[in-house]
C-alpha cells in the first residue's frame, strides 16, 4: 500500500506530506488540492507506465507550478510498502519557465534507504535486487527511464513496485462521458472513465466468475436491473447493453441510453466487485456523484469492507455528508488553506465535535478550526 507522499511546488501543495491509510477520506472545501492529490497520483502511474512523456506536457506541465513562488523545479515522493518490503520512488521535474518545458532532472527508487535505480542528468544507474552496482547507461529526460527498465532475475524489488504502479486506478467518474462501444479490451480506466465500456470487457475476460455476485449487488440498488452483455455490432466492436425487468417484462437498453447515475453505479460496483483481488489501488475523486443518498450508503458499506483485503488500499475525496459521517471520523483527512496560501493537513479524529453534531455539520458550519 502507498505510505506517503510528498509533493512539492505543485499548486496550491508546497512542502506538503500526506500519510496514507488503507482506507483514506479526503475533507476540505474546493480549491484546497485533494483534486491535485489525485492528479499527481495520475501523472505519477502515467509516468512510470510509460504511458506519458513530461515532454507531452499531459503531465507536470509548467502551469502547475506554484503560481506565487519563483522555483523552477517540482518534487515527488511515493512510499510504498509490500509485502514488507518499504519502497521510495523520488522524482524531480526541472522547469525553463521562458519556452515553458520541462524534463525529469532526478528519478530514483529505493529500498530500505538503499539504491535500487538512480537517474540524474541523463545517467542512469542501475542496482541489483541486493543494492550492488549494475549496468549504466545513458537516457532520455523528457521519459521516465525507470519505466524503461525491463526485467531481470537480479531486479525482482524493482520490477514489483511497477507492477504495483500499473494497478493504481485513479478516477473521477464523468457518467456522461462514458463511450457505449469498444473494439479492444482496456486493462486500464481513464482518468474520466470515459472508456468503461472497454474496460469492463477487460474485466470480463479476467474474472467471468464474479460476474453473478456483481449482478446480485447490482439488482439490490438498481431499480429492475438484471444484467449487463456485450453485443456485436461490428467485427470487434461491442456495445455495452443494460438489461431491465422491472415489470415483469424484459428489456435492453444501451449503456449511453441509461441515467448518469445508474452509470455510476455500474462503475462503482465495478470498482470492488469484479476489480476485486487483483491488486487495485482506487483513487476516487468525489464517488458520490451522480449517486442518490440511498444508493451511495451500501456501496460505502462493502468498500469497507473490502479494503485490506479485496480492494489493497482506497483514498476518496467527498464533500458528501454520507462519506463524511461514515468514514470522516477516524479514516478522515482535512486539507485547509494557511494563511500564506500553503495548503495544510490535519487528522479529523483531532477536531472537537461538540454538543452531538455530526462531523458534516462541523465542516459545513466552518467550525473545524
Amino acid at each position: 500500500m502507498i505510505k506517503r507522499l510528498y509533493i512539492d511546488n505543485y499548486k496550491s501543495l508546497v512542502n506538503f506530506e500526506l500519510r496514507l491509510h488503507g482506507l483514506t477520506l479526503l475533507l476540505g472545501p474546493n480549491g484546497v488540492g485533494k483534486t491535485s492529490v489525485l492528479d499527481v497520483m495520475f501523472a505519477v502511474r502515467q509516468l512510470l507506465t510509460g504511458v506519458a512523456k513530461i515532454s507531452d506536457k499531459t503531465i507536470f506541465a509548467t502551469p502547475t507550478l506554484t503560481r506565487w513562488q519563483t522555483r523552477d523545479t517540482q518534487t515527488f515522493e511515493v512510499d510504498v510498502i509490500l509485502e514488507g518490503d518499504e519502497f521510495r520512488y523520488h522524482l524531480e521535474v526541472e522547469h525553463e519557465l521562458s519556452t515553458r518545458k520541462a524534463r525529469i532532472a532526478v528519478e530514483t527508487l529505493g529500498s530500505g534507504g538503499k539504491p535500487l535505480f538512480r537517474f540524474e542528468r541523463g545517467e542512469v544507474h542501475l542496482y541489483r535486487n541486493n543494492h550492488s552496482p549494475g549496468p549504466s547507461f545513458g537516457a532520455d529526460w523528457s521519459e521516465s527511464a525507470l519505466a524503461r527498465v525491463a526485467p531481470r532475475d537480479d531486479n525482482t524489488r524493482l520490477t514489483k513496485f511497477l507492477d504495483f504502479m500499473r494497478k493504481v486506478i485513479v478516477c473521477g467518474l464523468c457518467p456522461a462521458s462514458f463511450e457505449t462501444e469498444s473494439s479492444t479490451e482496456d486493462a486500464v480506466l481513464q482518468r474520466d472513465a470515459h472508456n468503461f465500456a472497454a474496460w469492463y470487457r477487460h474485466l470480463l475476460l479476467e474474472r467471468q466468475e464474479l460476474v453473478p455476485e456483481f449482478t446480485k449487488a447490482l439488482e439490490k440498488v438498481i431499480t429492475g436491473f438484471r444484467g449487463i452483455r456485450m453485443e456485436r455490432v461490428g467485427l470487434d466492436t461491442r456495445a455495452l447493453m443494460v438489461m431491465f425487468d422491472p415489470f415483469g417484462k424484459r428489456y435492453e437498453l444501451r449503456l449511453d441510453e441509461i441515467s448518469d447515475g445508474q452509470r455510476a453505479l455500474i462503475a462503482l460496483y465495478s470498482l470492488i466487485r469484479l476489480a476485486a483481488g487483483q491488486g487495485y489501488t482506487l483513487f476516487l475523486d468525489e464517488p458520490d456523484n451522480y449517486v442518490a443518498l440511498a444508493e451511495i450508503q451500501p456501496w460505502l458499506i462493502e468498500l469497507a469492507d473490502a479494503c485490506g483485503d479485496q480492494v489493497p488500499q482506497a483514498v476518496l475525496c467527498s464533500h458528501h455528508p454520507e462519506l463524511i459521517d461514515y468514514l470522516g471520523g477516524d479514516r478522515g483527512i482535512v486539507l485547509r488553506p494557511g494563511s500564506s496560501g500553503v495548503t495544510t493537513v490535519h487528522s479529523a479524529s483531532d477536531m472537537a465535535v461538540e454538543g452531538g453534531l455530526r462531523l458534516s455539520e462541523v465542516l459545513a458550519r466552518g467550525w473545524e478550526q
